[in-house]
């Protein structure tokens, strides 16, 4: 029997257009009908347990439930698919200007019901030591987040978990179906890993950036970044479209003419031909950022006009040049 294994599109943070959009959700449909195609056809050659030929029977993806199960609930019956979470503390302090941090992470899997491991989160996030307001409300916005982070893995249809917590049901299933065969799913468990790239200080602001790493089978994950910026005195969230005096075609243009120069004195062949279009085409510059000490990096994701292996391409305005 041959199983297909397939590459779906990430959900890591990595923001996608409508095209790209579509393109991972047709994806991701018909790897779930693969799947369901591959379990039937194991069904139709396998055995059931007394050597008669019968059919596998597919059953519902687990859903994540608490370790701590109902006291009512039947000892009898399969183990309930489970969750564990664990937060830990970084050692030692850091500093962004005359900020004080340390970094907290907090980590959860989810198993399915045989106990499988299905899929790895990890969410790292500042902690300001000092007891300034401003400090305080930044700390309550990331003790949010990381809330809200970890609801939407646990009930979005479409998170990682999801996805992860179905592939792995069925995989086993597959290998209960198949009894003896020893071709079966191998691919590595589900993770989303998000780390802190950087804390900056700037003049009245505090940027804190994160990287991510999301993994969902095939050769490679893929990376993210996400960046937010904050009111030192308030704790504010703010945009960085509220911080330049540039309209957005003014800042597209700018950031447009960086890269077009980066790409056209490229002598490697590092960009794909249609990057100077693709380039020319791209009006969200101002989404792709993070702060440093030296200005604001803009940066194209991958695949978008260099391979993967490339990474990101970026380019560095300082900050006097957008009135920051």
């Amino acid at each position: 029997m041959v199983f297909i294994r397939l590459k779906p599109f990430s959900l890591g943070r990595i923001k996608l257009n409508k095209k790209q959009r579509e393109e991972r959700n047709i994806i991701k449909k018909f790897m779930c009908l693969t799947l369901t195609a591959a379990l039937l056809l194991t069904g139709c050659n396998g055995k059931s347990a007394d050597g008669n030929t019968g059919t596998a029977v597919l059953t519902e993806s687990s859903t994540v439930q608490e370790t701590s199960a109902p006291a009512e609930t039947n000892q009898e019956t399969t183990e309930a698919a489970t969750e564990e979470t664990q937060t830990s503390g970084e050692k030692g302090s850091l500093q962004a200007g005359e900020y004080t941090y340390h970094l907290e992470k907090e980590e959860k899997t989810w198993s399915t019901e045989k106990g499988q491991l299905a899929c790895t989160v990890k969410l790292e996030y500042p902690v300001f030591e000092g007891d300034s307001d401003g400090e305080k409300k930044i700390n309550d916005f990331y003790e949010e987040w990381v809330s809200d982070m970890m609801e939407n893995y646990e009930n979005d249809p479409d998170s990682i978990v999801s996805y992860a917590m179905q592939y792995r049901t069925e995989e086993e299933n597959s290998q209960t179906a198949a009894e003896g065969e020893t071709e079966a799913f191998t691919m590595p468990p589900s993770e989303e890993d998000f780390t802190v790239g950087g804390v900056v200080s700037h003049g009245n602001l505090i940027s804190v950036y994160h990287e991510s790493y999301t993994y969902e089978g095939g050769a490679h994950g893929m990376p993210g970044r996400n960046n937010h910026i904050f009111d030192k005195e308030t704790g504010k969230e703010l945009t960085l479209a509220s911080l330049i005096n540039l309209s957005n075609d003014e800042l597209n243009t700018m950031v447009r003419d960086k890269f077009l120069e980066v790409v056209e004195s490229d002598t490697e062949g590092g960009f794909f031909e249609d990057a100077a279009e693709t380039l020319n085409a791209k009006n969200d510059f101002i989404e792709y950022y993070y702060l440093t000490d030296e200005g604001v990096v803009f940066y194209t994701t991958p695949y978008e006009i260099a391979p993967y292996a490339a990474g990101y391409t970026e380019v560095t305005i300082p900050y006097e040049e957008l009135g920051m």
